[in-house]
């Protein structure tokens, strides 16, 4: 672990080291836009799955087949011979994540998407990937933490990636709208407070199906300042609920 003070900037930090340390997240500030927004728990992991998949095969690919193992053509869950038979695999490699063929196919066609797009080439040109970031927030005397996809700290840029279904709806849509800027937001926040600099902040959004289009979009400070007014109204409700 490569640590440059103990609230800081940490490179080569274990995500599962990550998750135990203490600090207010953007996650969690996402769950507070509003006293009475309607929360629910259901996620569709699938999705996850796909997204975890595809950030550890593009920002550390070494890893991804310590992690990950494709499942043999014609392998499925499907019935009870079919799940039966998809367990007996997962036990001849434990501590892996089984992909389904088509799911591993289409992550190794992104990866080929991705190396090759000019503008992603210039952003990965320096910088490191899965920083974490740990700060004491100056305005809200909070403990906070945050991990960016690709930090660029010579030039302060910030890249996070987004798995879409449609990119042409990536980062438009409310309140999935509210959700990035949030996050861009909090990033930059905490970069600002640990470097002085003030980042710019780019999401790639990456459609899951071919053809594998791949949009990359600047954060305005328009909607940093709408970020940083939802995070405000999270922290007062935050604060609301605990007194």
């Amino acid at each position: 672990m490569n640590k440059t003070e103990a609230l800081g900037i940490v490179q080569n930090l274990p995500f599962e080291e990550y998750r135990q340390q203490s600090g207010l997240n953007q996650s969690t500030l996402k769950q507070w836009f509003s006293a009475t927004q309607k929360k629910t728990a259901y996620k569709n992991y699938q999705a996850l799955q796909f997204g975890s998949a595809g950030h550890c095969l593009l920002l550390e690919p070494e890893m991804f087949p310590e992690l990950y193992v494709r499942a043999p053509e014609g392998l499925n869950q499907r019935g009870k011979t079919g799940k039966k038979r998809w367990a007996e695999y997962e036990e001849q490699h434990p501590g892996k994540i089984l992909l389904r063929t088509g799911e591993w196919e289409r992550l190794e066609n992104i990866r080929k998407v991705f190396e090759i797009h000019p503008q992603i080439q210039k952003l990965w040109k320096n910088g490191s990937a899965e920083v974490s970031l740990f700060w004491q927030d100056s305005e809200f005397a909070l403990d906070c933490k945050a991990r960016l996809d690709w930090f660029d700290a010579d030039s302060a840029i910030i890249v996070d990636l987004k798995f879409t279904n449609n990119i042409a709806k990536a980062g438009i849509q409310k309140p999935i709208q509210d959700y990035y800027a949030v996050q861009a937001s909090w990033y930059v926040r905490a970069v600002t407070q640990l470097t002085t600099k003030v980042p710019d902040f780019f999401f790639i959004f990456i459609e899951k199906y071919a053809p594998h289009l791949i949009r990359v979009c600047s954060v305005s400070a328009e909607d940093l300042k709408h970020g940083q007014q939802k995070i405000e109204c999270a922290i007062k409700n935050m604060s609301n609920n605990i007194s």
